[in-house]
């Protein structure tokens, strides 16, 4: 005889609430805006957008209340900056500064909503230019420095184009030894990069680098020539007048 003992099952359900937010990147002097899901309901009676900074201070960005209809931006730091659409709550922000780099988040009736907003604000990088020293006499090599404003965050990258085709080389490199090419087409260019921005630099042509090198050396071999031809023909002539 088989025996079944019962039992039972006992399902847990977890739910966990998540804290959403927006992590942007823009560059100084541009333009960002915060959207709040819910938007602005009849219920609501004040609307509060705050920053906190790298430090953890926290100040008033924009405020408005419903009851005198007005709006008030305590903060000298984003006068001209912010902006408040009333009808959504939206924060608008333009004019970026390195400053406004933070977290965002907005109080709606004195209660601060769970969602949060990460402003990362940088400079754009400048166009870069090329620099050379070149070491022509018996090697034949330059170096080439990539020379412009960039962040630590910034991106190097080398490219060698041979006029036809284009290849990406030498990876956050701020110098790189080349050497010459037969080919004429034979260039370098240099990039700087980051999340808000991108800057190509005018192309180096190794034929002009490289243009003084040949002249240098042939100049050196005719050089030689001609003291080996002296040293020739003297002998020669010393012979003939004895």
């Amino acid at each position: 005889m088989m025996f079944f003992r019962p039992c039972h099952f006992i399902w847990i359900l977890i739910i966990c609430e998540s804290v959403s937010g927006d992590d942007v990147t823009k560059a100084v002097n541009s333009e960002t805006a915060f959207t709040l899901v819910t938007g602005v309901a009849p219920s609501t009676t004040s609307i509060i957008w705050k920053h906190r900074d790298k430090a953890g201070a926290v100040v008033k960005v924009i405020e408005w209340d419903r009851e005198e209809d007005s709006t008030d931006i305590p903060n000298a730091n984003f006068k001209s900056h912010a902006t408040l659409d009333k009808s959504t709550g939206n924060l608008n922000l333009k004019y970026l500064q390195l400053r406004h780099s933070g977290i965002y988040t907005v109080d709606i009736n004195s209660k601060e909503q769970r969602k949060k907003f990460y402003l990362t604000v940088m400079e754009p990088v400048s166009k870069p230019h090329i620099t050379k020293e070149c070491l022509l006499e018996d090697v034949g090599e330059c170096s080439l420095s990539c020379e412009g404003e960039a962040s630590s965050e910034s991106t190097i990258i080398w490219k060698y184009s041979d006029g036809e085709k284009v290849q990406e080389k030498y990876r956050n490199m701020r110098t790189i030894t080349v050497t010459n090419s037969s080919n004429p087409d034979s260039h370098y260019t240099c990039t700087l990069k980051n999340k808000v921005s991108e800057e190509t630099s005018d192309p180096v042509y190794l034929k002009d680098l490289f243009q003084g090198y040949l002249a240098a050396r042939r100049e050196k071999q005719m050089i030689s020539r001609m003291q080996r031809d002296k040293r020739i023909f003297l002998p020669f002539l010393s012979s003939h007048w004895l």
